[in-house]
């Protein structure tokens, strides 16, 4: 039986790594939803997963998780405007949206929706956030409340040319809003060394020259 030369399989080696890397599964992150609807802080009404398609599930505890204004950054409180507020549990990052709280008036039955900007990779961009009607801030009657939320959830998932396979896609600060400064590129043999290594450490310790075949051609 003929022995394969060890240098063959060098690629087959690599590959096989590569493949064990890019095939660990995204993911998704989910965030907290927390409101200011009846209470001075935030307190939690739900969860939203932002997979394909996003999921949104009311949390419906008897003592939800609540958040202090005071410890929310760059968050005003002002009593004209319904809040939401957004904490990843991947990062612990917070993304404040609001609404004017007159859409809410008088409405039992709320319609909100999100439309989550996420990069490739899962990371959150940018949440467009939009609740209630506006013919209701012309309505005398206050915020019910427990009024009841229909929640409806868009993820759309940035899509960026062609790049580099090792190029990291640009992530954004939540807190600033403002894009990270990129960490240096890495080059194949420093991202994927621990493969490598172990590969040529077998191909040299292995050596030997390719087995000679045994008898002659017939003719």
């Amino acid at each position: 039986m003929r022995l394969l030369n060890p240098s063959a399989l060098l690629p087959l080696l690599v590959l096989g790594a590569l493949a064990g890397v890019c095939a660990e599964p995204l993911v998704p992150d989910t965030l907290s939803v927390y409101d200011n609807l009846n209470s001075d802080q935030f307190t939690q009404r739900g969860e939203l997963v932002l997979s394909d398609p996003a999921e949104y599930s009311p949390v419906g505890l008897q003592n939800p998780p609540v958040i202090k204004y005071s410890t929310v950054a760059n968050w005003t409180t002002d009593n004209s405007m319904y809040a939401v507020l957004l904490q990843s549990h991947k990062t612990d990052a917070q993304l404040v949206l609001t609404v004017p709280r007159c859409r809410l008036n008088g409405d039992q039955a709320i319609k909100e929706r999100f439309v989550v900007h996420a990069a490739a990779d899962g990371g959150l961009l940018h949440v467009d956030y939009t609740a209630g009607k506006a013919a209701n801030c012309k309505d005398a009657h206050a915020v019910p409340e427990t009024p009841k939320f229909t929640t409806d959830v868009v993820v759309k998932r940035r899509v960026q040319g062609p790049t580099p396979e090792l190029a990291q896609a640009p992530s954004i600060d939540l807190t600033t809003g403002k894009e990270k400064t990129p960490e240096p590129q890495k080059s194949f043999l420093v991202k994927y060394w621990y493969y490598i290594v172990p590969v040529m450490l077998l191909l040299l310790l292995g050596g030997g020259e390719e087995p000679q075949q045994e008898g002659n051609a017939r003719r």
